[in-house]
Order: C-alpha cells, then structure tokens, then sequence
C-alpha cells in the first residue's frame, strides 16, 4: 500500500510540473510586439513585451497595451506612438475596440500622424479578441484631410513598409473654386493637403473639385460643391499648355442651385491655378460632342474666367 501511495504522489507530482510547463509555454505564447517610431518618425519598428494581465480581464489588458504605447522605452531610436495626447476612453464591443483620444491628437504632423496610427492599430489587433480598431477625438470619428471619416481599420490596413510609403508623400496648397451661397458665383479657397507624389496634381485638383468644400472651421462657412460627387475621373492629361479632363456621365447632372457658368470655371480656374496649364478642355466618356447647360459646347478650350469670382473674396 505504502509502494502504490508512493507511486500516487509521484505521478500527482508529474502532472503538477507537467501543468506549470504548460503554463509557462502559454505565457511565452502571448508576448506581442510592441509598435513604436523610429528616432527619425518615417517609418515604425517594434520591440517585444510580455503583458501582465490575462486575456480573461480584456479591459484591463487593452489599458496596459496602451500604456505602453505611450511609454518611452530604455531601448535608443525608439519613439513612442502615443505621444502629447492622451487616451480619455477605450471601449470594447465584441471584436471591435473604439479610442477616444484628446483634442491634442490633431496636432500631429501627417506623416506622424499616419505612422502612431498604425502602430497602434498593429499592436493591438494582435490580441485574439481584437480585430478593429477606431479612433476617435473628442468623441468624434477620426477624418481625413478631406473631411471623409476614416473609418474602422485593421492590421491589413496599412502596408507594412508605411515608412518607404510616407516618404512618396508632400504637403501643397492648392487654389480651388467653388460655388458662393447662390450658386452664381466662384469663391477662391486655399486648401493645403499632404498628397502622394505618385498622383498627377491636375489630377488631384479635379479630385478636389468633387469632393468638394472641406467640413472646417478653419475654411469659409458659406461655400458649396459645383460638381455632381458621383462624378468619376476616367482620365485627366496635360499637353502644350492645354489639361484634357475625360469625366463620367453624373458630371453633366447639375447639382442644387449651381449655374453652368459656375460649375465649368470651378474646373478650369482651379487647374489653370497649376503652372504650365493655361486651357481646358472637358469630356463625358470619352466624347466631347455634349452642351453644359445648353451654353457649353465641350468641343471649347475654356481658359480662366476671374469675372465670375465674387467680390471681396478669393480675389
């Protein structure tokens, strides 16, 4: 009896140390990376951490992440992603974690800004019960430099060179037109943007155009769009001076109180803003043969017309 109680222990023993190395294995399974920037802040790196909490306390386990996110580490050349703004809420809902930043957030440069993004969405969609994360200021769903909401995003949301990316990207200030509260005339707004160099800048000027007005303070209240927004750009090119703008079928659908007068010179004065344009001609797939408003005749090389720019404004 004494020989089988012996054996009991021993085997009792075995599981327990089997348990404590299973254990341990667990624990080593759950160490993350932590995403932070480099000294120069163009592109994001990480190091490895092991949490203290469990997966069983979510809540409490999203709160370090982010402590540590905003943590500077002992480690040279690493800056941490949450950095002079601070995380006032986090909630979870199911596989979804919602931030809530201060107002200090929007004070990031762009590339800065894309970067932390990134590394924090990276870091905590590495834990199992988080696969999107979005962000908020002050209660209010992050947007983009044209007023869109950006949206919840994933880790498959940013490529991983967003480094080499952010380098293909310039600040400019583009003059666009458009319309005044009555729709008859144009209003001259200087919108600065971070843009990809990638992208032609006549290109990106029509872009501008159909997104229209910015939804900020920092802009003129009373101005409005001049172009249908389901207009698309099938292509735009320049050659000798003249931009040749071939757009779909919604841009001859005019929008609210717009004039034809307003909605075409939106268009041409905003692109004979950018050196080496001085004409514009439009199409709607691919055929100039339409008539704007009756008026128009797109077969026209329209040049620039300041008589439509309301006064005391965009002068």
């Amino acid at each position: 009896m004494k020989k089988k109680s012996r054996l009991i222990v021993i085997l009792l023993l075995l599981c327990s140390l089997l348990t404590a190395c299973k254990g341990e294995k667990g624990e080593e399974e759950k160490e993350l990376q932590i995403y932070y920037l480099n000294k120069e802040e163009t592109e994001v790196t990480s190091l490895s951490y092991l949490p203290k909490e469990s997966g069983e306390n979510k809540e409490a386990l999203v709160w370090e992440i982010l402590e540590r996110l905003s943590v500077q580490p002992d480690q040279v050349g690493y800056r941490p992603a949450i950095n002079e703004y601070q995380v006032k809420d986090c909630i979870l809902r199911e596989s979804q974690v919602t931030l809530n930043f201060s107002k200090e957030y929007e004070n990031q440069h762009f590339t800065r800004e894309v970067l932390s993004r990134a590394a924090i969405v990276k870091t905590l969609t590495q834990l199992d019960f988080i696969q999107l994360v979005q962000f908020q200021v002050e209660g209010k769903n992050l947007a983009d430099s044209l007023g869109e909401e950006v949206g919840v995003l994933s880790s498959d949301s940013f490529l991983d060179n967003t480094g080499q990316d952010m380098k293909n990207y310039e600040e400019i200030t583009l003059n666009l037109y458009f319309a005044s509260v009555k729709g008859d005339r144009l209003i001259k707004v200087n919108r600065t943007l971070h843009y990809n160099t990638n992208i032609a800048l006549e290109k990106l000027v029509v872009e501008q155009i159909i997104a229209g007005p910015l939804n900020s303070k920092s802009y003129i209240s009373e101005i409005y769009p001049t172009v249908n927004k389901d207009t698309k750009i099938i292509s735009v090119s320049v050659k000798d001076g003249i931009c040749y703008v071939n757009l779909s079928n919604p841009f001859l659908t005019p929008i609210n109180n717009i004039t034809p007068d307003v909605m075409l010179y939106s268009l041409v004065n905003s692109l004979t803003e950018l050196p080496g344009i001085v004409k514009v001609q439009l199409a709607v797939e691919g055929e100039t043969k339409a008539v704007l408003g009756e008026k128009y005749h797109l077969t026209t090389l329209f040049e620039r017309n300041v008589q439509l720019l309301e006064e005391g404004k965009g002068m």
